[in-house]
């Protein structure tokens, strides 16, 4: 009779340290995943659609000049690793020779909507 009574010991043991090795695995594969979104969003910072830095153009490790969209003017930025400064403000025409793109129609067309409104109000005020 003594070994039925081991033997039953020995099994419940084994059963809850295996219950146990499951549940830390779950836990840990549980951290892997909070991390892994938390680090995801935090990457891509707050949306703010109003300033955007456009594209970087590196110079050295710590140091490049950004092109910055704020609102509808574009600025060239001179950043490093302590600090920023605005170099100039840059004119449509540069900034399609810096991003290396031809402007899209869809944005002529609507800066040419956008100028013919304009004109009609003044028309009007007149």
């Amino acid at each position: 009779m003594p070994n039925d009574y081991s033997t039953a010991t020995v099994t419940s043991s084994t059963l809850d340290v295996t219950i146990w090795f499951v549940v830390i695995i779950l836990f840990i594969i549980v951290l892997f995943l909070i991390y892994y979104f938390l680090n995801k969003s935090i990457k891509k910072g707050p949306k703010n659609k109003e300033v955007v830095l456009v594209k970087k153009f590196y110079i050295d490790r710590n140091l490049y000049v950004g092109l910055l969209k704020i609102f509808n003017e574009y600025y060239l930025i001179l950043v490093s690793s302590n600090s920023s400064e605005v170099i100039r403000k840059v004119n449509e025409e540069e900034i399609f020779e810096l991003m290396g793109e031809s402007p899209k129609f869809i944005d002529t067309f609507t800066k040419f909507l956008k100028r013919d409104k304009t004109n009609e109000k003044d028309q009007k005020e007149k």
